[in-house]
This record gives C-alpha cells, structure tokens and sequence, in this order.
C-alpha cells in the first residue's frame, strides 16, 4: 500500500485560509488568506477585522453607508490579504502564493505586487463588481501575477474547500453569526 497525503496542497492551504474566515466578525463577508512559500511553508494568514486597538463593539466600525467614509465599514476593516501579508514572519515574499478565499480588490493587489508574490489562487469572485475585478486584473497582469481560480486549477481542491466553507458557515452561524 501506498503511503500518500490526505489532501492534496492546494485544499490545504485554501483551507487554512477558510478556517481564518472563521475568525472574522464581519457579519456581510468573510474572507481569509494564507501565503505560502514556494517550498509549501506557510508564512502568513488572516482575515478581515478591524486593526490592533479598535474595538469590535464600536458599532461605528461595521456600519454599512457607503456614501459616507466615517460610517462605511469598508474605511475601517483591514482586508484578509493585507492582513495575511502584514503578519508574514518574512519579507520579502519573492516567489510566494497566497491563497485567498476572495479575489483580491485593488488595494490588496498593491500589496501582494509590492512584496513580490508571483501567484494568487482564490476560490470565488465577486461578479458583480467588474470594474473593481478589473483595475484588480490589470495590475496583475501588467505586474506579471499568475493569477488562477482554484476551480480552474484542481476541482477536486474546489470542490473540498466548498464544502469546507458550508461547514464553517454551519457550526458559526454564518457570516458574523454565532449559532
């Protein structure tokens, strides 16, 4: 008998960045990340909250009007990737992947060209936010980021990290929900 894994790079790490989803208390979305080096060693995860020092009960924090900054959660939460990236134990990440539950919007798109990862694998996208999707793509593009769904890439690690995903909304409540 042969002695092999039992699951293969890719759900491990789109699952460790779906398990640091579950640490978010963003009750519309939650996201998580990890970056890996290109010898399969994690560096870093997170998730979106808020930074160090704000708290979650400031109910200022997690408003939804996004036609004013002070009162758009959007100003205030730090997103999975920056988080992810901002607690890497190294710099910098030349070479690296992060895996991200959410195709990265532009500003976490800066960063992850910044500090030099080569690759991103997500594992859904916002489709109705195409404009966004495409200032995003851009800079992936012109900066030379591979870029892949990991549907695309190993269904089977699609698949697996789905399911993982209703399991986490499951035993948590949802987005933000507590059961």
């Amino acid at each position: 008998m042969e002695n092999s894994s039992l699951i293969r790079w890719h759900s491990m790490f789109m699952g460790v960045a779906l398990l640091a989803s579950a640490r978010s208390k963003d009750s519309r979305k939650r996201n998580g990340a990890c970056v890996v080096s290109p010898d399969n060693k994690i560096a870093g995860v997170g998730y979106n909250g808020l930074p160090r020092g704000c708290t979650d009960e400031d109910h200022t924090y997690w408003m939804d009007d996004d036609s004013d900054p002070y009162q758009s959660r959007h100003s205030y939460i730090v997103h999975a990737e920056m988080n992810a990236i901002l607690n890497c134990v190294v710099l910098p990440l030349t070479g690296f992947t992060i895996y991200a539950t959410q195709f990265p919007c532009p500003k976490c798109v800066q960063s992850i060209i910044q500090v030099g990862i080569r690759k991103v694998i997500y594992l859904e996208k916002k489709s109705h936010q195409v404009r966004v999707n495409a200032a995003a793509t851009k800079m992936l593009n012109d900066a030379g980021i591979a870029v892949e769904a990991l549907s695309e890439i190993e269904p089977q690690s699609a698949d697996w990290s789905s399911e993982l995903a209703q399991f986490i909304d499951r035993t948590t409540g949802g987005p933000g929900g507590v059961p």
